[in-house]
């Protein structure tokens, strides 16, 4: 952890009213935006189908994987990932449309014989927008259902421990515009005029927990997905671009051809990219060495009161910024690059190695650091550690990535904008006198407010209080373990608060009994 950092977090004062009850905020100085104050990522049921129909795409290159030689491998302890993709995809750039052939690599680690696995597959979200054509193992056809956003693949013959089996997924993904209301905040799987976003696009093999494996049902609040790790190696082939096509993806990436691209992108919990015919990219490197990059439009450089503003180079510093204040704080950040997206969608979202910030952040930026595009920026990169590199059930335990990301902009204020940090206060959290159960689920909730209010700004308060009772410097080396022992894991509530010493935990029975539903969680 850095030492100068450290330090100046525990010289400043917490809050204004020192030893108050958080609950008892006063009312924002400022009238609530009219808009969500965090990122929402709303995942809607109901979406209306694409009017567009699917069709073979007449591609030069081929999608067809290397076959495997075997049903399974031995079954040993491997140096390879137990979870990995091999995927080729032909994306239609003109017709957004995408053809895809998925290797999906699967070792047993659940210390029991397996007879079935269970894939996730999110675009089938979306009504006429997945077409799955095929399920094979060794070019056998494999018994499969596919019920919403579940693939449940019965396996040839049972899976021993620590065997491993390939299976290979054809299919077709017809990617939807983005929309309006409640279903445009899933614009990261959507396409604009100028932008085709492709998240949570490929299958992921759902987490065996607790003895039943795990994918989450859809509804309009909120995230669902629970996602492990796994190495990822895709090959893109771009048909109907012009040269000015560039894409934004995390990883490892080799140019072969004119219109291909190989990305090899290593302990990832997805793989999201985004495509533009306009993209601008700028790039810093931070003194740790990780690499900003940023993706934006033309129209990131605007005229405004203040004088000209440039939103792309704000956010390539704020991100900046932020990556090396969280890596010291909270430990290194698991990947040479950060790619941050302007999203022509309302909000901001999350992937590993990839994050997207909404246009309309960038439209009303004027400068100065007490605005929304300041506040997003942090809280998507504070994601690299509150969802990347810490898993955790997004449907079932929310607060254990958006509280700590929101928590994480108010320590940001804290060291590069001391005066601001009560500003921040008031705006994203006193302003809207929060309600709720912190511990609430995400399918408790009729409305992104009040799921808002309980999860993520109760949330911040829980966090607040839990930092006073202990104090600081035994909070940020809490936040330092969770994010160690929570490293490439799912990670639960009971982790979380394990950690603390019995005194700790002793000294946190009022914060818990306030804020949880449940406060006896060790």
């Amino acid at each position: 952890m850095n030492t100068r950092r450290f330090l100046a977090l525990i010289g400043v004062p917490i809050f204004i009213l020192v030893g108050c009850n958080l609950v008892g905020a006063p009312e924002a100085t400022l009238p609530p935006p009219t808009v969500p104050n965090v990122r929402i990522a709303q995942v809607a049921t109901d979406v209306p189908a694409p009017t567009r129909e699917l069709r073979p795409i007449a591609s030069p290159t081929s999608t067809e994987l290397p076959q495997p030689t075997a049903t399974t491998t031995a079954c040993t302890t491997s140096e390879l990932a137990p979870v990995r993709h091999t995927a080729v995809a032909t994306i239609d750039y003109a017709t957004k449309q995408v053809q895809v052939a998925q290797q999906v690599h699967y070792r047993n680690l659940t210390g029991i014989t397996l007879s079935e696995i269970v894939l996730a597959v999110e675009p089938n979200h979306w009504q006429g927008a997945f077409v799955l054509e095929a399920v094979r193992n060794n070019m056998a056809n494999l018994t499969h259902v596919l019920e919403n956003n579940r693939l449940t693949v019965t396996l040839p013959q049972p899976l021993e421990t620590a065997c491993e089996i390939t299976i290979d997924l054809i299919f077709q993904v017809l990617v939807p515009r983005i929309g309006s209301g409640i279903t445009a905040f899933q614009g990261y799987f959507s396409y604009s005029d100028r932008q085709l976003n492709l998240s949570n696009w490929l299958a992921t093999v759902a987490p065996y927990l607790n003895g039943r494996w795990v994918v989450n049902p859809p509804q309009r609040i909120g995230e669902q997905t629970v996602l492990g790790v796994a190495d990822w190696d895709v090959t893109l082939n771009v048909l109907n671009a012009s040269g000015d096509l560039k894409i934004a993806a995390p990883g490892d990436v080799t140019q072969t051809s004119a219109t291909q691209w190989r990305y090899v992108f290593p302990h990832g919990r997805d793989f999201s990219i985004s495509l533009s015919e306009y993209y601008r990219v700028n790039s810093q490197m931070t003194p740790g060495g990780i690499t900003i990059e940023v993706y934006s439009f033309p129209d990131a450089v605007r005229s405004t009161d203040n004088g000209p503003v440039d939103a792309g180079i704000f956010i390539m510093q704020q991100a900046a910024n932020a990556m090396q204040q969280y890596a010291d704080l909270f430990g290194a950040y698991p990947y040479k690059r950060l790619v941050v997206v302007q999203g022509d969608f309302p909000d901001g979202m999350e992937f590993s190695g990839l994050v997207f910030v909404s246009t309309n952040w960038v439209y009303a930026f004027e400068g100065g650091y007490d605005n929304y595009l300041t506040v997003i920026t942090v809280h998507e990169v504070a994601h690299q550690w509150w969802y990347t590199r810490v898993g955790n059930d997004a449907a079932n335990a929310p607060w254990l990535d958006e509280a700590l990301a929101t928590y994480s902009e108010y320590i940001y204020y804290e060291e590069f904008y001391p005066d601001l940090k009560n500003w921040w206060w008031d705006f994203r959290v006193g302003g809207y006198n929060p309600q709720g159960a912190v511990d609430s689920s995400v399918y408790e909730f009729d409305n992104a407010r009040d799921y808002i209010n309980a999860v993520y700004l109760r949330g911040v308060q829980m966090l607040h209080n839990l930092r006073e009772d202990i104090g600081t410097e035994a909070f940020f080396k809490l936040l330092a373990d969770y994010a160690r022992a929570g490293d490439g894991q799912i990670a639960t509530p009971q982790l979380f608060w394990s950690l603390l010493t019995p005194e700790q935990y002793a000294a946190t029975q009022d914060t818990r009994g306030q804020f949880l539903r449940i406060p006896e969680v060790r």
